[in-house]
């Protein structure tokens, strides 16, 4: 990073704020998942699945229109007046540091996506595939050989014991020539004990708890629209948590809003104090309270409960937060049904088959299908085959966004997040007050330094 030069007293008192400084900053906020979104979807799918081409070959308009080098500069030169800020308190300059150098890896990362589909000669390719590999696993992590095999060791033995039609035993045969029928093992893998899954079911379920209020808001009914998901939604965070809430098209940057647009999924975005909802997205009763818990009662409060804090980054999340985000909102679920389930487990099949197995897009998706369609079929229709097909292209396709070619391992966050979770919650079983440190702002309280600075941070 380049030398910071001193700035005179008489412009310190123009500086921006540390809380403008980081709204600043997460405007710059690398994107990987809205980035990584192609134009030619439609027909880059319909091509491969009617076999017209080996492996898709899509296009990222939103990636190739960035320049990363002005982003690159822009978040270096935000994060230097930060570094001298006269409010920066100097325990946080370090949590300061990651943050600002996590947006600076993660740019690198999108930026090294575009250089695999362009580069001109194979020695260009190779580097860049290299480097994208090296700060993929650096970033998200890699999915241990051991669990991978052993999951997809899980399946491959259920399937072989399977009673199948003469349909399914060819689809088997097919498979068991895709997999590596040697390595299929089974490991033993972590799985809390059932007092913790109790311990954890009476917080969440009970009409004391915070967790009990949300719920109370959920009537019962079969199933929600999208508008009927807004109310349920709106209620929580107006009764709940006494505050107002902003609506479209109206700007305000202190206040939340819940809208239904164009979307995937259900999320929340911290950066941008928004929670969106699919349009036309229904849920049933079930699914309705398992959202509330997951993005209300993880998301959305340990944001809220971050902005309360003395340090901007508990709204937005610590550098490596990430995994034990999306695994406590998976355990809450669970918690609420009382049930414990390997959170992700499909993921980190698709993540093992192209890590350890060196399948390309092609060879995952045929892998996945045939597991797909004969862990739910003993004698498969045409249509079963087709519907089969099509979630693996979806789930293979998650996988491999970006480059087409090499996994991108983010989604192991929900398998390694909710097991990591898990262990800490068993450490500290009946806690009742450290269980209120996980929700004390984006962090991982199992980290002994992100507990430290949740320890160290005060109530503003």
């Amino acid at each position: 990073m380049s030398e910071i030069s001193q700035t005179p007293v008489e412009e310190v008192e123009k500086n921006p704020s540390i809380e403008d400084l980081f709204s600043q900053l997460t405007e710059l906020e690398p994107k990987p998942i809205a980035n990584f979104v192609p134009v030619n979807t439609a027909e880059q799918k319909r091509q491969f699945l009617s076999g017209e081409i080996v492996n898709p070959d899509h296009h990222y308009e939103k990636l190739n229109a960035i320049d990363f080098e002005v982003k690159r500069q822009k978040i270096i030169e935000i994060g230097e007046q930060l570094f001298t800020h006269q409010d920066t308190q100097e325990k946080y300059l370090g949590v300061y540091q990651q943050f600002i150098q996590n947006y600076l890896n993660k740019t690198n990362f999108m930026e090294l996506a575009t250089k695999v589909k362009s580069a001109e000669s194979d020695e260009e390719r190779d580097t860049a595939k290299s480097e994208y590999m090296n700060l993929n696993i650096e970033l998200f992590g890699e999915p241990d050989e051991g669990t991978y095999r052993s999951l997809i060791g899980e399946k491959i033995v259920k399937i072989q014991d399977k009673e199948l039609s003469d349909s399914g035993k060819k689809i088997r045969d097919e498979l068991f020539e895709l997999v590596d029928l040697t390595t299929t093992e089974k490991t033993e893998r972590f799985k809390p004990a059932q007092e913790t899954i109790d311990w954890l079911h009476d917080i969440v379920d009970s009409e004391d708890s915070l967790y009990g209020a949300m719920l109370e808001h959920v009537p019962e009914q079969e199933v929600f629209s999208d508008i009927e998901i807004k109310a349920v939604f709106d209620a929580i965070i107006n009764n709940e948590f006494n505050l107002e809430l902003g609506s479209e098209p109206e700007v305000n940057a202190k206040l939340w809003k819940v809208v239904i647009e164009d979307a995937q999924s259900i999320n929340v975005k911290a950066a941008e104090k928004k929670i969106v909802i699919p349009s036309g997205r229904e849920l049933n009763h079930e699914q309705m309270r398992g959202l509330v818990v997951h993005e209300i009662g993880v998301h959305y409060l340990r944001s809220v409960m971050g902005e309360q804090t003395d340090l901007a980054p508990l709204e937005w999340g610590l550098s490596d937060y990430y995994d034990t985000e999306e695994g406590l909102g998976s355990v809450m679920e669970q918690a609420l049904l009382g049930k414990y389930r390997e959170a992700g487990a499909d993921y980190y099949i698709s993540a093992g088959l192209a890590q350890h197995d060196g399948k390309d897009f092609r060879s995952i998706f045929e892998t996945k299908w045939r597991i797909g369609v004969l862990t739910s079929n003993s004698d498969p229709t045409e249509e079963d085959i087709t519907k089969a097909k099509d979630t693996a292209y979806k789930s293979t396709m998650r996988i491999m966004r970006g480059t087409d070619e090499l996994p991108w391992f983010k989604d192991l966050s929900y398998y390694n997040g909710a097991a990591e979770v898990w262990k800490h919650l068993e450490s500290i079983r009946g806690d009742d007050t450290e269980f209120m440190l996980v929700l004390l702002g984006k962090a991982n309280a199992g980290n002994k330094d992100h507990r430290r600075i949740l320890l160290e941070t005060a109530t503003v």
